[in-house]
């Protein structure tokens, strides 16, 4: 019994030995003097934000009402092809398997594995943190201002037209102003731009159809739409920003430009014996022993020798 909660109390220690090794890795970076340029200054800022705005009051006073009647005369596939598109609008898509692969990594004891393939699934916990992150925060800070706003959505128009506000009302009727989907959306186009940009392309065009299908289902308005996808991509920029700030899944060029941190992914990932070590790596993180890349060594293309992989560690002490 006490063997048995001595190795408990060990393995609970490993998420807590990794999340001071994150918070010691921040803090060394910002102490590092920086030369990088903002992305944005103050006033392209307020600009950025006037120009939302009068995009949003345009589209608002142009297509709310009419796509209300549009919608309505839409055939009936055309309906649930929307619906069936609205249902990959959920956040749940993004934020159960990005969550899953935090919470295993944190849980896994990684001073034992080579440093390249720590490098690797550092990378990888950072990024997918960071799709958890900007998924989340993006959607419930829109689904309080929906309490706040109080906009009815297009069920409402005969009764109370496209401008009805009910603020805090919390009732479903009555939180149309951002779209959710469209948040999510708008996040998960940013990701596919900084994290996966072999992705863009089709992130964009999931990503916009995910938000016109809440148009054709009825459920928001086109101004609703255009809102919440400039919120979700700009909140993802600015996380993604704040993530280069520690260190964590980016970092930023000289120019203030920012990009994902995956140089040991790449690597890690360039044969079927970097792949196998990769994983035998998370495996004996998992156990807490050496088990499966001494098994695997002799599969090995010599990328995981101790001099290689000192060349190979993107964060030098």
């Amino acid at each position: 019994m006490k063997v048995a909660l001595f190795r408990l109390k060990k393995r609970l220690s490993w998420p807590r030995e990794n999340c001071a090794a994150i918070a010691e890795r921040a803090r060394r970076v910002q102490q590092r003097p920086t030369t990088h340029a903002p992305v944005f200054q103050t006033s392209d800022i307020l600009a950025l934000v006037v120009i939302s705005v009068a995009l949003i009051a345009i589209v608002g006073l142009a297509f709310d009402g009419l796509s209300v009647e549009r919608a309505r005369a839409l055939p009936r596939v055309v309906y649930f092809i929307g619906d069936w598109l609205s249902y990959f609008g959920k956040s749940q898509w993004e934020l159960v398997p990005a969550g899953i692969v935090v919470l295993v990594l944190l849980s896994g004891r990684w001073k034992i594995v080579p440093p390249l393939v720590r490098a690797a699934w550092a990378e990888i916990g950072a990024l997918a943190a960071y799709i958890f992150l900007a998924i989340a925060g993006s959607g419930i800070l829109v689904n309080i201002a929906k309490q706040l706003i109080g906009r009815g959505r297009p069920p409402t128009f005969d009764e109370y037209g496209a401008l009805a506000l009910h603020p805090l009302e919390f009732a479903y009727r009555f939180q149309s102003f951002p779209s959710g989907h469209a948040t999510t959306a708008g996040a998960l186009i940013a990701i596919g731009f900084l994290v996966i940009p072999r992705w863009r392309l089709g992130l964009l065009i999931l990503g916009l159809s995910i938000a016109a299908s809440r148009v054709v289902v009825a459920a928001h308005y086109p101004s609703d739409i255009l809102a919440g996808l400039i919120f979700g991509y700009a909140f993802s920029l600015w996380l993604a920003g704040r993530f280069a700030a520690a260190g964590w899944g980016f970092a930023r060029g000289s120019t203030g430009s920012i990009t994902a941190r995956t140089a040991a992914i790449r690597i890690s990932f360039g044969s079927p014996a970097r792949v196998a070590i990769l994983f035998a790596g998370l495996l004996d993180a998992l156990l807490g022993r050496r088990i499966w890349i001494a098994a695997l060594k002799s599969i090995g293309d010599g990328s995981y020798d101790d001099a290689r992989s000192r060349r190979n560690r993107l964060d030098p002490p």
